[in-house]
Protein backbone atom coordinates (compact mmCIF):
# COMPACT_ATOMS: atom_id res chain seq x y z
CA UNK A 1 0.00 0.00 0.00
CA UNK A 2 1.26 3.15 -0.46
CA UNK A 3 2.38 5.93 1.97
CA UNK A 4 -0.48 8.66 2.67
CA UNK A 5 0.47 12.23 3.44
CA UNK A 6 -1.89 14.92 5.38
CA UNK A 7 -1.60 18.36 4.93
CA UNK A 8 -1.17 19.95 8.74
CA UNK A 9 -4.73 21.14 8.81
CA UNK A 10 -6.02 18.38 7.97
CA UNK A 11 -4.39 16.50 11.17
CA UNK A 12 -5.57 19.45 13.38
CA UNK A 13 -9.12 19.00 11.50
CA UNK A 14 -9.32 15.03 12.48
CA UNK A 15 -7.98 15.94 16.15
CA UNK A 16 -10.99 18.41 16.44
CA UNK A 17 -13.61 15.95 14.76
CA UNK A 18 -12.32 13.41 17.74
CA UNK A 19 -12.68 16.01 20.29
CA UNK A 20 -9.14 16.34 21.43
CA UNK A 21 -8.26 19.20 24.25
CA UNK A 22 -7.04 22.67 22.54
CA UNK A 23 -3.96 22.19 24.72
CA UNK A 24 -2.78 18.82 23.01
CA UNK A 25 -4.25 20.25 19.61
CA UNK A 26 -2.35 23.32 20.39
CA UNK A 27 1.11 21.48 21.35
CA UNK A 28 0.36 19.52 18.37
CA UNK A 29 0.42 22.18 16.05
CA UNK A 30 3.79 23.90 17.69
CA UNK A 31 5.96 20.85 17.34
CA UNK A 32 4.79 20.02 13.70
CA UNK A 33 5.52 23.72 12.50
CA UNK A 34 8.74 23.36 14.28
CA UNK A 35 9.70 20.13 12.57
CA UNK A 36 8.63 20.86 9.31
CA UNK A 37 10.80 24.31 9.52
CA UNK A 38 13.80 22.04 10.34
CA UNK A 39 13.15 19.23 7.11
CA UNK A 40 14.98 19.56 4.51
CA UNK A 41 13.25 20.86 1.39
CA UNK A 42 14.32 20.18 -2.54
CA UNK A 43 13.24 23.25 -4.06
CA UNK A 44 13.16 21.71 -7.42
CA UNK A 45 12.41 18.00 -8.21
CA UNK A 46 13.89 16.38 -11.27
CA UNK A 47 11.26 14.60 -13.47
CA UNK A 48 11.67 12.99 -16.39
CA UNK A 49 9.83 11.14 -18.66
CA UNK A 50 11.09 8.82 -21.66
CA UNK A 51 9.42 6.00 -23.71
CA UNK A 52 10.93 2.92 -24.64
CA UNK A 53 10.88 -0.52 -26.07
CA UNK A 54 11.67 -3.82 -24.27
CA UNK A 55 13.50 -6.17 -26.20
CA UNK A 56 12.88 -9.38 -24.03
CA UNK A 57 8.89 -8.17 -23.94
CA UNK A 58 8.60 -6.79 -27.15
CA UNK A 59 6.58 -3.88 -25.59
CA UNK A 60 6.53 -0.42 -25.11
CA UNK A 61 6.55 1.11 -21.75
CA UNK A 62 6.97 4.58 -20.20
CA UNK A 63 9.92 5.42 -17.81
CA UNK A 64 9.64 7.86 -15.34
CA UNK A 65 12.33 9.25 -13.19
CA UNK A 66 11.82 11.64 -9.44
CA UNK A 67 14.75 12.48 -8.39
CA UNK A 68 16.49 8.97 -8.16
CA UNK A 69 13.93 7.05 -7.98
CA UNK A 70 13.20 4.85 -11.22
CA UNK A 71 9.46 3.59 -12.47
CA UNK A 72 8.41 1.78 -15.69
CA UNK A 73 4.74 1.53 -16.18
CA UNK A 74 2.78 0.08 -19.51
CA UNK A 75 1.46 3.22 -21.70
CA UNK A 76 -2.33 2.05 -20.52
CA UNK A 77 -1.02 2.82 -16.80
CA UNK A 78 1.02 5.81 -17.83
CA UNK A 79 -2.17 7.71 -19.58
CA UNK A 80 -3.46 6.78 -16.16
CA UNK A 81 -1.32 8.51 -13.86
CA UNK A 82 -1.00 11.64 -16.90
CA UNK A 83 -4.52 11.89 -16.34
CA UNK A 84 -4.44 12.01 -12.28
CA UNK A 85 -1.82 14.39 -12.56
CA UNK A 86 -3.85 16.75 -14.53
CA UNK A 87 -6.91 16.15 -12.13
CA UNK A 88 -4.58 16.58 -9.15
CA UNK A 89 -3.20 19.80 -10.40
CA UNK A 90 -6.68 20.94 -11.22
CA UNK A 91 -7.79 20.01 -7.56
CA UNK A 92 -4.57 21.66 -5.83
CA UNK A 93 -5.89 25.24 -7.84
CA UNK A 94 -9.41 24.89 -6.65
CA UNK A 95 -7.80 24.49 -3.15
CA UNK A 96 -6.04 27.31 -3.13
CA UNK A 97 -8.46 29.65 -4.87
CA UNK A 98 -10.70 28.48 -2.11
CA UNK A 99 -8.19 29.05 0.63
CA UNK A 100 -7.36 32.81 -0.74
CA UNK A 101 -11.61 33.29 -1.26
CA UNK A 102 -12.36 32.45 2.71
CA UNK A 103 -8.97 34.78 3.52
CA UNK A 104 -10.80 37.73 1.34
CA UNK A 105 -14.05 37.00 3.06
CA UNK A 106 -12.44 37.37 6.26
CA UNK A 107 -12.46 33.86 7.87
CA UNK A 108 -8.80 34.13 9.42
CA UNK A 109 -9.36 31.05 11.77
CA UNK A 110 -6.83 28.37 10.07
CA UNK A 111 -8.89 25.55 11.70
CA UNK A 112 -12.06 26.78 10.06
CA UNK A 113 -10.16 27.06 6.68
CA UNK A 114 -9.03 23.90 6.78
CA UNK A 115 -11.91 22.04 7.91
CA UNK A 116 -14.05 24.10 4.99
CA UNK A 117 -11.41 22.44 2.65
CA UNK A 118 -12.01 18.97 3.81
CA UNK A 119 -15.57 19.40 3.48
CA UNK A 120 -15.21 21.25 0.14
CA UNK A 121 -12.78 18.46 -0.80
CA UNK A 122 -15.21 15.63 0.24
CA UNK A 123 -17.96 17.08 -2.17
CA UNK A 124 -15.55 17.01 -5.02
CA UNK A 125 -13.87 13.76 -4.87
CA UNK A 126 -16.09 11.68 -2.74
CA UNK A 127 -13.85 10.98 0.17
CA UNK A 128 -11.72 13.14 2.36
CA UNK A 129 -8.68 11.41 1.70
CA UNK A 130 -6.46 10.51 -1.22
CA UNK A 131 -8.83 9.33 -4.21
CA UNK A 132 -8.12 6.31 -5.78
CA UNK A 133 -8.87 5.49 -9.44
CA UNK A 134 -11.13 2.49 -9.94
Amino acid sequence: MARQLLVLEEVIGMLQSISAPTRVIDAFRKQAEFVLEKRPRSELDNVTVASGFGQATQQGFVELTLNDQLSQFEPKKAREIGLMLIEAAEAASSDEMIMKLLDRVGIENVEARGNMLIELREIRQGTRGTARPQ
